[in-house]
């Protein structure tokens, strides 16, 4: 093979290992971006930010030329414009391209059936050939004939999300929710894990990563043991399974704080 062949080569298999970037260095440094093909799951108990971290990964990649498909049942269009408009002005997009507005497309429903949400994905890949999709939240999706928020509809749905990821080939982030567990008063810190989903068994089986978003500030911790502060600070346990071994990795960054009712993720500055 000659060696201009071979560098095309290794170029080609170098941008098939890199994902759709977060615009979290300290994420993205972890995942290498959110991979085609692959179901993510991002949790967090209430107040955590869940949406929040979820609009600003998705306001960085449409900023960034990515497509993305943003599917909620808890929010309105209105909510979602909202607050992108609000991480707008307070990470701002001046030196970007492409206008986010032109990259997004929202479909906000009181709730979608699995098959449903199926075939608007396919469209959507399709006629904008879309790059990633947000689904705000997991739980809230229904089985064919089902209702939802059971332990077996979560296995089905689930499972049929990470089908989807595969033959959309592109990557698929699922919100979710945390029991109290992690507020147990023998939990140090309420560091979250995955066993901490909710039906965690059901959907842990079917997702490659974990995200579990903690804030310690939320907690009442607002110095760590050397005395630093943790006001704004934010965690991201990444779980996933490598060769059959469960890998954990945290990242570091910051919750911007807002005087309206949403703030922005972003890397510690």
């Amino acid at each position: 093979m000659s060696t201009k062949l071979l560098s095309k080569v290794q170029k080609e298999d170098i941008s098939k290992k890199q994902g759709v970037m977060s615009g979290i260095e300290a994420l993205d440094n972890i995942t290498g971006g959110f991979h085609n093909s692959n179901l993510l799951v991002l949790a967090g108990r209430p107040a955590m930010g869940r949406r929040t971290f979820a609009l600003t990964c998705a306001y960085n990649q449409a900023c960034a030329g990515k497509k993305v498909a943003f599917f909620s049942v808890t929010l309105s269009e209105y909510d979602i414009s909202e607050r992108l408009q609000n991480i707008k002005s307070i990470l701002g997009n001046d030196k970007n391209e492409y206008q986010f507005e032109n990259q997004i497309f929202v479909n906000c429903n009181h709730g979608f059936e699995i098959n449903e949400l199926r075939y608007e994905v396919a469209r959507l890949k399709q006629i904008e050939n879309i790059d990633i999709v947000y689904i705000d939240n997991l739980l809230a999706i229904s089985n064919v004939g089902t209702g939802c928020c059971n332990k077996v509809t979560a296995a089905v749905v689930t499972e049929k999300l990470r089908q989807l990821s595969r033959d959309m080939n592109i990557p698929v982030v699922a919100l979710s929710s945390l029991t109290r567990s992690c507020e147990s008063p023998q939990r140090e810190g309420n560091c979250p894990n995955r066993y901490d989903l909710r039906f965690g068994d059901a959907v842990n089986y079917y997702t490659d990563i974990v995200l579990l978003l903690y804030r310690p500030e939320y907690y009442g911790i607002k110095i760590d043991k050397n005395g630093n502060s943790l006001i704004g600070d934010a965690n991201m346990f990444v779980e996933k399974y490598v060769n059959s071994r469960l890998d954990f990795e945290t990242a570091e960054f910051h919750y911007e704080h807002s005087k309206t009712q949403c703030g922005a993720f972003c890397d510690i500055k």
